[in-house]
């Protein structure tokens, strides 16, 4: 991380640190611990992360200071748990998790998870996410190159969203396997409000119902859907339609220059998955407001994850969902039928 960036971050902590147990992960973990459990304090508060993340819906009394953590609480469980900073950018991605995050002036969530390439690989990344020509401006100056530069030329990444949109930090995101290709998963472990920043994560079947235009439209279809219809409603509903995906930059990413990008659910689960060469990101940044899921090229050709995998034995998702989307859409057909739509 640069100089500049590192004075940036440290001016944004002292605004964003949140009082210890004020963010729900750790009032779930606070509030479902077992002083009396055999497991060791990382096993039994990793266990509740991974919970944490999983549920349906995060419920009211997570969401307040309804525990006050002891300070023993604060020094044995919280604390050595993640740095201040860590807190302070679960903090803001948990203000930011909104259904229309405004991604084309903020830039993507960038998450680094290689750094044994130097100051080569440094200068890469600056130049990457176009912070190249932006050292040293003024935020009213950063905006004005922002207009001059042409939509899909050069990323639009806010430099005073930095420390907080890329995840850039040798200490706590180096978890690079190369045994392991779900490595980046492991991020989820310090910070779960990257996998699952929404307090709601089920899916909505209204939100799938519409896309299908079954409901929430003036002019519903008539006819069943096909399966393949069925399946990429599920889809875009589940990677949140918008479909702005995680940019990974691992070793591969700063070796090739082919970017890994991920589209995930309200769990962090995969969605989609591909590799793409990353001087097309500031092309995607311009493309994704605009355009519908069918349109985006690397949306269209990229992999199925595997709780949503479509072909031979469909993924854990998919399989829990078709019957119930198809359940859902015979029963408002039926309905607009009657009702003379």
């Amino acid at each position: 991380m640069s100089s500049n960036a590192a004075a940036s971050l440290g001016n944004s902590l002292e605004e964003n640190i949140p009082p210890w147990g004020s963010l729900p992960v750790e009032q779930y973990i606070l509030q479902k611990w077992d002083g009396n459990s055999s497991q060791s304090v990382e096993d039994q508060r990793d266990a509740l992360v991974k919970a944490f993340i999983n549920e349906d819906v995060i419920n009211p009394e997570y969401q307040t200071m309804t525990h006050v953590p002891t300070r023993q609480e604060i020094t044995t469980i919280l604390q050595p748990w993640r740095p201040q900073k860590i807190r302070a950018i679960a903090a803001k991605h948990l203000s930011f998790a909104k259904p229309c995050p405004d991604f084309e002036k903020e830039g993507f969530h960038v998450l680094r998870t290689w750094y044994h390439g130097g100051k080569d690989d440094d200068e890469k990344l600056e130049k990457w996410l176009g912070y190249d020509e932006l050292k040293g401006l003024s935020e009213g100056e950063v905006e004005e190159r922002f207009l001059q530069r042409q939509p899909g030329s050069k990323m639009r990444m806010q430099p005073k969203s930095r420390w907080w949109m890329v995840l850039d930090d040798k200490e706590v995101f180096d978890v690079e396997d190369e045994d392991n290709d779900d490595d980046w998963l492991a991020v989820y472990k310090v910070l779960p409000e990257l996998a699952a920043p929404l307090m709601k994560r089920e899916l909505s079947m209204f939100d799938i119902l519409d896309s299908l235009r079954v409901s929430g439209t003036p002019y519903p279809r008539r006819t069943e859907p096909s399966q393949e219809q069925y399946e990429d409603a599920i889809l875009e509903a589940s990677s949140g339609y918008l479909r702005y995906p995680l940019v990974i930059l691992d070793q591969e990413a700063f070796e090739t220059d082919q970017m890994y990008l991920v589209w995930r659910d309200h769990r962090g689960n995969v969605v989609k998955d591909i590799r793409a060469d990353i001087s097309g990101l500031p092309v995607l940044q311009a493309e994704l407001p605009r355009n519908p899921a069918y349109d985006i090229k690397l949306w269209v050709e990229a992999c199925f994850g595997r709780q949503y995998n479509i072909h031979g034995k469909k993924g854990k998702v998919m399989r829990k969902m078709l019957p119930l989307v198809k359940e859902a859409t015979a029963e408002t057909m039926a309905h607009n039928v009657a009702c003379g739509f």
